[in-house]
């Protein structure tokens, strides 16, 4: 073979071989992009798998005493409990709750609610989250063991939410999912809420049912009320503050003369509370006292009156009150770090009335706004529109007793007529378990006057006006336990119930991956 020929072959080789490389770059590279185009897809289901509602509800985020919930579940009870705490400091603090709680429109995570350990909001509201599911945990657990089935009332409750729900989803026009995702968690559905109430009501409705459990002889409530008689007893008084002048620390050089500045200021609210006692020779005269020393904050003659259980009593004068030899008129004078409390002593009651039951239908008074008024409730221009307002509500009220009247004066006519006459939010306007202590249910003084007088018989009816409300057409709808076994059976129901509550398993909060996709 020449020389020629091998150079042909060897080049032919050569020529092959790239050929074939060529081809193999060509399926390497291939391969490469059919595996990237694998792996982006996957990544990219992942990702909206991962942003999806469904890992939200269905996968456990956190498991309390073997009980799990989705991260959409534990949402419902964080909003809840951040809710809840609000509306609980607002009703406490009125308008400067907002310097206690989380700004409104930032994350929780992002805001500090203990600067000195850095906890933030967020921390705050799950830890309180947490404390108060491990509670209901253990009441549903219990429940299960013993096997407890919610009762008919608690699931018709439940309907009648996720009613509701539907209702305001029907007014703005919306599905349901759609209202409860945008008013009450982004990740929630009918379903999620459905579950979490089921849990709810069956932990509420089992405790219940074991507080309601327990049994107590006539022997047993009435040794039980002699001898907490001291905290239990009604104690009526009434009193006002004689306020210290304010001194201020800067106006003076030294501590020293800021102590005595003060100490002479104490002095002198004492001295003008001393003066006060020696004109007050009955209740009429320590009312009107109070309002000439604070007309604006003693105007109206109950302003200065309270009811109270000895256990509510301060300690600055309680010792003076709960004297058993203590008698009607008596008066007394308290020193505080702000002045002096005036006080005088009108009855202690052991609470032996039977409590009562009544149905109102409210008709209030149009609003009126006291800015539009510069001297206040004394403005003349006030009290005449005040009086027109008033003379409307009753207009409006008498008519209403002429319907209730003219049907019978039934408490089914009652009943009939609020759907369109009455303001009371109250199911059928009742009220049951109206004792005369604030304690419990309590009424304003000019119904409550009418509703505990000797002569009050079942179905008596009244139209009552009051300062603060309007004018209520009551229905007296019976009598039930005396107060004092009523309190007595109370206090020993709260210690049999709070042992029950110890005796409960304990239960443990245990955090899972998906934890990561609550949304708070």
């Amino acid at each position: 073979m020449s020389v020629a020929n091998d150079k042909k072959i060897e080049k032919a080789k050569r020529r092959e071989e790239r050929t074939r490389k060529e081809q193999q770059e060509k399926r390497r590279l291939r391969i490469i992009s059919i595996i990237v185009i694998v792996v982006l897809a996957v990544l990219i289901s992942g990702a909206v798998f991962i942003n999806s509602k469904y890992i939200r509800r269905s996968l456990t985020a956190i498991s309390v005493g073997g009980v799990n919930f989705s991260a959409a579940e534990f949402d419902f009870f964080y909003n809840s409990t951040a809710s809840e705490y609000s509306e609980y400091m607002t009703s406490q603090l009125g308008d400067y709750a907002s310097a206690y709680l989380p700004t409104s429109g930032k994350s929780h995570a992002s805001q500090i609610y203990d600067p000195e350990t850095g906890e933030t909001w967020a921390d705050f509201f799950t830890a309180y989250t947490i404390e108060k599911v491990s509670s209901q945990v253990q009441y549903y657990n219990s429940a299960k063991a013993n096997g407890f089935t919610m009762p008919d009332e608690a699931r018709e409750a439940i309907d009648n939410e996720i009613d509701t729900y539907k209702l305001y989803a029907d007014m703005y026009g919306i599905s349901l999912d759609t209202f409860i995702q945008t008013y009450i968690g982004v990740n929630l559905n009918e379903k999620v809420i459905r579950n979490v109430l089921e849990f709810i009501y069956t932990a509420s409705s089992y405790a219940e049912s074991v507080r309601d459990s327990f049994t107590y002889t006539d022997q047993e409530i009435a040794a039980c009320y002699a001898e907490n008689k001291e905290s239990m007893d009604s104690i009526t008084y009434r009193y006002f503050l004689v306020y210290k002048e304010t001194v201020s620390e800067s106006d003076y050089e030294t501590h020293e003369e800021y102590d005595e500045a003060n100490a002479s200021a104490l002095e002198e609210a004492s001295a003008i509370a001393a003066e006060i006692i020696t004109r007050v020779n009955s209740e009429e005269d320590f009312i009107n006292e109070a309002r000439e020393y604070d007309p604006e904050t003693y105007l109206r003659d109950g302003s200065t009156l309270r009811t109270y259980p000895g256990s509510w009593l301060s300690s600055d004068y309680k010792e003076w009150l709960l004297d058993e030899n203590r008698e009607y008129g008596d008066v007394f004078t308290a020193d505080m770090s702000n002045g002096t409390y005036v006080v005088l002593f009108i009855n202690r009651d052991p609470n032996e009335y039977r409590m009562v039951s009544m149905n109102q239908i409210l008709i209030s008074r149009q609003e009126l706004d006291m800015d539009d008024y510069e001297e206040g409730a004394s403005d003349p221009v006030y009290l005449e529109a005040f009086k027109l307002v008033d003379d409307a509500a009753k207009a409006n009220a008498e008519d209403v007793m002429n319907l209730f009247v003219e049907g019978g004066a039934t408490k089914e006519k009652l009943i009939e007529l609020m759907a369109d006459h009455s303001d009371d939010t109250a199911p059928e306007g009742y009220y049951d378990l109206i004792s005369k202590n604030s304690a419990n249910n309590k009424m304003v003084a000019e119904i409550e006057e009418w509703l505990f007088a000797p002569e009050r018989q079942v179905g008596d009816y009244k139209l009552i006006r009051t300062e603060d409300y309007g004018y209520h057409l009551v229905y007296f709808d019976g009598f039930g336990d005396r107060y004092c076994d009523y309190l007595a059976d109370t206090k020993l129901r709260d210690a049999d119930y709070s042992a029950w509550e110890e005796g409960l398993a304990p239960v443990e909060a245990v955090k899972h991956w998906a934890y990561i996709f609550r949304s708070n």
